[in-house]
């Protein structure tokens, strides 16, 4: 295991098992939904088709949903250990590497950096993330209303990652890209923002 990184699942169990913890993951989480919906106001054009509106209505709201529920339920938590510029960054941070990491890909496979392409693969990349992170997270609720909230994003962001797979097959493009190569990429990232979020929890020397 390379310095910085934490088992998903086990990261996941810590969270669980300590209320400040779980508070400022799913502030994390809002954090990252909130990134993606910024991302893409930069990228798209106002003349977007039906699926980009609807894509990016949802993430806003996801971020807004997640944030409700950490202040809802653990908001008693938020004085002592306050989602601050730390843990923006360390979000900020995975984001912009996988930003990047498209840009340069989309460069050498394709000679140019095409903005509607880059938004496809960035959010193909972060919504098969979505798509582990939130069924793993959903199945150690216990709390009825924060489940309902969960399996909400979990519809929309399966209905995302279908929308953007079809778009991604129908664009001659894509077949120069390794798709394995970036989703190895992001694997990497996201255990690198575990380590670095779990570093952060330890200075905080959070326990309940």
């Amino acid at each position: 295991m390379q310095n910085g990184e934490c088992p998903w699942a086990a990261f996941l169990d810590e969270v669980m098992a300590s209320n400040s913890k779980h508070y400022l993951w799913l502030k994390a989480l809002s954090y990252l939904e909130y990134i993606g919906y910024r991302k893409m106001v930069k990228a798209l054009g106002y003349e977007g088709d039906k699926g980009v509106v609807h894509h990016l209505t949802d993430e806003i709201q996801h971020s807004y949903m997640l944030g409700e529920l950490a202040d809802k339920y653990y908001g008693e938590h938020a004085d002592d250990s306050g989602f601050g510029d730390a843990f923006r960054q360390i979000a900020e941070t995975y984001f912009q590497a996988i930003d990047q990491c498209i840009h340069e890909t989309l460069l050498s496979s394709v000679g140019k950096d095409e903005s509607y392409l880059c938004y496809l693969l960035v959010s193909y990349i972060i919504e098969k993330r979505a798509m582990k992170v939130y069924p793993q997270y959903l199945s150690r609720l216990k709390d009825a209303p924060s489940k309902y909230t969960v399996q909400k994003i979990i519809r929309d962001e399966s209905e995302h990652l279908n929308y953007l797979e079809n778009k991604i097959q129908a664009l001659p493009q894509f077949s120069d890209i390794s798709r394995q190569k970036l989703l190895d990429f992001e694997d990497e990232k996201f255990s690198t923002m575990l380590g670095s979020l779990r570093e952060r929890f330890v200075g905080l020397s959070l326990a309940s």
